[in-house]
């Protein structure tokens, strides 16, 4: 049995929400049921149920006893935000953000209860409501780092470059092992031989004990800043040490992405294209696509500067509906076998809800980007589920595709990325990703527009010009004024594209031209040039 005093109804649950806290969450239960037995209509009771609900991954029953304690109390904050994490976690972004205004407008004073919902406004990517609700938390717990680096991130997404490197200082103050607050402050701008952090994250390093995805983020930060102040060959070894261990821990082989490219390739035939139905006909998407860290999201600026096109982010809402088309579990993997019966499915209904799920950040301008990379294993559904959607391919140098790939710490529990922790897997996924292109640009002639990177970079004014025409509009000239566009910027290159137009990442490979040649090896060898 629980250990709890003979309390009044209101004491015993507050040691239901101790007992949650030391993850007790059976004996957190029983107390929450005894209460119910009492009063049925209890809405604190009611609440830790549904917190303990959300405690063990059962988000959809957490949901139901939320909106019910809701509907017995709607003026508790904490009921709409918790309301939200659950919304969040079932991918139901449109709910999560009306639930995270219903509970700001309440006026929370909890920081709890605030970073709640700012954690909601970020994954709904709205930083600048997020970073209030941050700064809120932070005003009621100053001496909580988890509330400092949330706050450091959404500054860091709203483009608040120098605030959200004093959140995350300001976090590394109350808790000097917090990694990922470290970490972070590698990525604000680029490092120089006479300011840097270097030393910093070597004495870190020094002895480490941590996690190893903790002693990710501080490695591939190191390599970042030893890339930064020209030392290439310890940038490459940090790199390569520390992925080739989490390779390892993960037990991922190429193959398993090489059958899904294989059965795109099967499914999606010039018969199968005849014979789906027809599409939903919104003009709206512009879909930009290409391997990652290759040129996407400074595309996606240019255009979104347009004043008919807002951006959208990197939305997931494709490949969640191309999965519950192939009755995938949420979070799952596209596999081999599903293809087929998601090109089965009614694609022109897929079309309709995908257009839904960006509401209501969207349709209050004719267009709107979405920039998810890995789109372009989707094409062949949005092209057919989205007849009229514009869809551009960005290309880059394949030695520097493989290279920004290599070099970048994506998220780790994204299955999708597996291939970026062995540089010679980068090579063998971009052979894929070519040869999956040229497949969908035969499938659909003239529906994809293929640009590159370094022809952006080398005639900027032409290339936007080109990227603008393709969406069917007129010319607008703060198109080249790209880094003044304020919509937030929640990828890698968050930093970057808030900077006018640079030439230093072209062929950046050349850095390292001795550890790459088993890359240009096997590009070679699969048919491509090398420049």
């Amino acid at each position: 049995m629980p250990e709890v005093s003979e309390h009044t109804a209101e004491h015993r649950l507050q040691d239901a929400a101790r007992l949650i806290h030391a993850g007790r969450l059976d004996d957190a239960e029983k107390i929450c049921l005894a209460a119910l037995k009492t009063n049925v209509m209890d809405e604190d009771a009611i609440y830790w149920s549904a917190i303990i609900a959300l405690e063990r991954r059962q988000f959809s029953d957490a949901a139901r006893l939320l909106q019910y304690a809701i509907r017995e109390n709607s003026n508790r904050p904490e009921f709409h935000a918790q309301l939200g994490r659950c919304f969040v976690a079932l991918k139901r972004s449109q709910d999560a953000l009306a639930a995270a205004d219903a509970a700001m407008a309440l006026h929370p004073a909890n920081p709890m209860t605030l970073d709640t919902i700012g954690v909601i406004y970020s994954y709904a990517r709205f930083h600048e409501q997020a970073a209030q609700a941050f700064k809120q938390a932070v005003a009621g717990d100053p001496d909580n780092d988890s509330y400092w680096y949330n706050l450091g991130a959404s500054q860091q997404f709203a483009g608040h470059f120098d605030a959200a490197e004093d959140a995350y200082q300001r976090a590394i103050e109350i808790n000097g092992s917090l990694d990922k607050a470290i970490a972070a402050l590698s990525h604000m701008r680029p490092q120089t031989p006479d300011s840097n952090h270097i030393a910093t994250l070597c004495e870190r390093l020094d002895g480490y004990e941590g996690s190893l995805r903790d002693e990710m983020r501080l490695k591939f930060a190191l390599a970042k800043e030893y890339d930064d102040t020209g030392h290439y060959n310890e940038a490459f070894a940090t790199i390569s040490e520390v992925s080739r261990r989490w390779r390892s821990k993960i037990e991922y082989s190429i193959e398993q992405d090489a059958r899904l490219f294989d059965s795109l390739h099967e499914c999606f035939t010039p018969a199968a294209v005849s014979r789906a139905g027809a599409g939903h006909d919104s003009t709206e998407p512009v879909f930009v696509v290409g391997m990652p860290r290759t040129g996407t999201t400074l595309t996606e600026r240019i255009i979104s500067s347009h004043s008919a096109i807002y951006s959208a982010g990197e939305l997931n809402s494709i490949g969640l509906l191309v999965s519950a088309a192939a009755n995938l579990r949420v979070g799952s993997v596209l596999t081999p076998e599903a293809v087929d019966q998601a090109l089965g499915s009614n694609l022109k209904t897929l079309g309709e809800r995908y257009i839904e799920l960006t509401r209501p950040a969207t349709g209050r301008t004719p267009h709107f980007v979405d920039k998810m990379p890995l789109n372009f294993l989707c094409a062949g559904f949005i092209l057919l589920a989205l007849p009229n959607a514009r869809f551009i391919c960005v290309r880059r140098n394949p030695m520097d595709s493989c290279l920004s790939n290599f070099r970048q710490l994506f998220a780790l529990s994204n299955r999708y990325y597996a291939f970026s922790y062995d540089i010679l897997d980068c090579g063998r996924y971009y052979l894929m990703f070519d040869r999956l292109m040229r497949h969908w640009d035969e499938l659909f002639p003239g529906r994809i527009l293929q640009i590159n990177y370094e022809d952006i970079v080398e005639e900027q004014e032409k290339s936007s010009r080109d990227l603008i025409a393709f969406c069917g509009l007129d010319w607008e000239d703060q198109c080249m004024d790209f880094d003044k566009n304020e919509a937030p910027v929640a990828t890698a290159s968050s930093a970057q594209v808030r900077q006018p137009l640079y030439r230093t990442a072209l062929e950046r490979w050349k850095n390292y031209e001795e550890q790459l040649e088993p890359l240009a090896a096997l590009l070679r060898e699969g048919g491509i040039r090398i420049p």
